[in-house]
C-alpha cells in the first residue's frame, strides 16, 4: 500500500515513519516548510492509497488540501490528525470521506490497527477492481454472462463514467478471407484513432468465428464519435491500408448490457454490403432508408446463357455472368433476392451442362451454392461462381488459330482465356502444367508471337472495353471483374494501352 504523510511535527513524523517501516509499508513524507501546499503537490504526483495528514498545516490546512484533492478526483483514503476535538472539523472530515480522525497525542497501537484495517480494504478493492476493467465488463456483456447490480454500476460509474444500462455504440470491421492476415494491421489502425485515445472507447475485440474486429464506444464523450466521424476519418484509412475485403458497420446500442444482441444484429446485416461500395460505412439507418425494388428474374440473360452452353462458348458464358452482375447492381435489390437469382442462374447452367456430359463433383457444386447463399461481398460470390465453373470443367472458347499450337502451349492459352480476369500468373500456369516458367515463357512467345504478360493484358483490356460499353458497372466493380486490385491501377494500365482513361473511353464510344 502506497502512503503519503503530511505531518508538521518532526518528532511525530519520525515516530510515524518508524511504524510504517515496521509494517512494511511503502511511504513518502512531505516536507512541511510550505505546509499543505507541499503535501498537495506530493499527493498529486504519487496518488497514494492512503494519506496521513495533520489538519493544522501552514498556508493550506489539511481539510482545505483534502477538498482540493477531492475536486480533482483523487479518492485516496485519509487519516486526519487533529490538535483537539472540533465538531465542525469532524463533520467536514466525514463529508470528505475520511476513514480515521485521531486526536493528538495518538497512541501508535491505535494508528497501527487502523492502518492495517485500511490495508485489508485496499487489497480487497484491488482484487475486485482488477476484475472490473472496461474490457472485462464489455466482454461479459458480449458473452451474455453479465448480471448487473448496484455494486457494478457504482464501480463503473466512479472509475469509467458510465454504467452498462446506458447507451453506447459499436464500430465493427469484417475482413473476409484475409482476416488472419490483416487483423493485426486493422487493430493497430483503430488503436491510433482519436476515439480510442480519448478514453471513450474500449480496446479492439476479436470475434474470429465471424472474421470480425470491433470497438465499443461508451460514456458521455462517445456521442461525438458518430457515423460522420467514422465515415470521414476511420473507414478511408482502413480501406487504403487493407487490400482485402473491408466491410465497416456502426450500430447503436440502447443499453451496453445488450451488446451480444447488437453484435448479432450487425452480423445479420453484413450481406447488405452487396448494395454498398467499398469504403462506405454501413448502418441500419441507411438500410432502412433504401427503397428496395422487387426483382424480376432476367430471362433474356438466361436464354443467352443456354445458347452459349449449347455452342460450347466459354467466353460467352462468362459474358453472360458479367451481364447478370450488371443487371443485379443497377437497382437496389435485397441481398437475398440477388443471391437466389445467381443460384438459379447457376442451376440453369448446371442442368443444360448435364445434358452433354457428367458433372465430376456434385459435392463441390453444392458447396459453391452454399457459399453464394452465405456471401457477404461480391468477391465471395465471384469466387464461388469461379469454383462452380471449375467443378463443371467448362471449356473456354477455342479459336481456329489454336490448332497450330503444341499441346503444352494450347493448354496454357486455354488457361489464360479461362482465368485472365482472376489475375492468373505465368508461375501458376507453369506449376499447373509441370514445366518451368522460363521454358513456358519461351514456348508461349515462340508459338503465339506474344509474351505471356502481354497476352493476359490484352484479354483484360478487351474485357474492360466490353464492360465499359456493355454495362453501367462502376470502375471499381469492373476492376474486380477483371482481376485488378483497385480501379486506379486498372485506369493507369488502360490508359497506357488505349491512350485514354476508362471514363473517357466510355464517354467517347458509348
Amino acid at each position: 500500500m502506497k502512503i503519503v504523510t503530511v505531518v508538521k511535527d518532526a518528532a511525530y513524523r519520525e515516530n510515524l515513519e518508524k511504524l510504517l517501516r515496521k509494517l512494511g509499508q511503502e511511504y513518502k513524507s512531505a516536507e512541511t516548510v510550505c505546509g499543505g501546499q507541499e503535501g498537495y503537490n506530493l499527493i498529486k504526483e504519487e496518488v497514494p492509497d492512503l494519506i496521513i495528514a495533520d489538519i493544522s498545516l501552514s498556508r493550506m490546512g489539511g481539510l482545505v488540501m483534502l477538498k482540493k484533492l477531492r475536486r480533482e478526483k483523487i479518492h485516496s483514503r485519509v487519516i486526519l490528525l487533529a490538535e483537539k476535538e472540533d465538531l465542525r472539523q469532524i463533520r467536514q472530515a466525514l463529508e470528505l470521506g475520511v476513514e480515521g480522525y485521531f486526536i493528538k497525542p495518538v497512541q501508535m497501537a491505535q494508528l497501527e490497527k487502523r492502518i492495517l484495517q485500511i490495508e485489508q480494504r485496499v487489497d480487497r478493492e484491488y482484487v475486485t477492481e482488477a476484475v472490473f476493467t472496461v474490457e472485462n465488463i464489455l466482454m461479459g456483456c458480449m458473452n451474455g454472462q453479465l448480471h448487473p447490480e448496484d455494486r457494478l454500476h457504482n464501480i463503473t460509474k466512479r472509475r469509467f463514467g458510465f454504467t452498462v444500462y446506458e447507451p453506447g455504440a459499436v464500430f465493427a470491421i469484417w475482413l473476409d478471407e484475409k482476416y488472419n492476415e490483416e487483423k493485426e494491421a486493422a487493430g493497430n489502425l483503430l488503436e491510433q484513432e482519436e476515439a480510442l485515445k480519448s478514453g471513450s472507447a474500449s480496446q479492439v475485440f476479436e470475434v474470429g468465428t465471424w472474421n470480425l474486429l470491433f470497438v465499443v464506444l461508451y460514456g458521455p464523450e462517445a456521442e461525438k464519435y458518430g457515423d460522420a466521424y467514422f465515415q470521414e476519418k476511420v473507414v478511408p484509412k482502413l480501406c487504403t491500408a487493407l487490400r482485402g475485403t473491408v466491410v465497416c458497420i456502426r450500430a447503436r446500442a440502447e443499453r451496453l448490457v445488450d451488446l451480444q444482441e447488437v453484435l448479432g444484429r450487425m452480423y445479420a446485416i453484413l450481406d447488405w454490403n452487396l448494395l454498398f461500395d467499398r469504403g462506405e460505412l454501413i448502418c441500419m439507418e441507411k438500410i432502412e432508408g433504401m427503397e428496395i425494388m422487387p426483382m424480376r428474374y432476367p430471362v433474356h440473360i438466361e436464354s443467352r446463357l443456354k445458347n452459349a452452353i449449347t455452342a460450347k462458348n466459354g467466353e460467352e458464358v462468362k459474358q453472360c455472368y458479367y451481364q447478370l452482375y450488371d443487371y443485379l447492381r443497377r437497382k437496389p435489390y435485397s441481398p437475398r433476392d440477388m443471391k437466389e437469382c445467381i443460384i438459379r442462374f447457376n442451376m440453369v447452367l448446371l442442368n443444360v451442362y448435364k445434358i452433354r456430359r457428367e458433372v465430376e463433383s456434385e459435392v463441390e457444386v453444392q458447396r459453391c451454392m452454399q457459399m453464394i447463399s452465405t456471401a457477404v461481398s461480391w468477391r465471395q460470390i465471384r469466387r464461388a461462381v469461379e469454383r462452380f465453373m471449375q467443378a463443371l470443367s467448362f471449356d473456354a472458347i477455342e479459336e481456329e488459330f489454336d490448332r497450330s499450337l503444341s499441346p503444352l502451349v494450347y493448354k496454357a492459352v486455354q488457361l489464360v482465356r479461362k482465368y485472365y480476369d482472376q489475375g492468373i500468373t505465368l508461375e501458376e500456369i507453369a506449376a499447373h502444367l509441370f514445366v518451368s516458367e522460363e521454358y513456358l515463357s519461351t514456348q508461349f512467345k515462340k508459338e503465339t508471337g506474344f509474351g505471356f504478360v502481354e497476352t493476359v493484358r490484352k484479354y483484360r483490356i478487351d474485357r474492360i472495353k466490353g464492360l465499359l460499353l456493355g454495362t453501367k458497372l462502376k470502375l471499381n466493380q469492373i476492376a474486380e471483374l477483371t482481376g485488378y486490385a483497385d480501379s486506379k491501377y486498372m485506369s493507369r494500365v488502360f490508359k497506357d494501352e488505349v491512350g485514354m482513361l476508362p471514363t473517357e473511353f466510355r464517354k467517347k464510344f458509348h
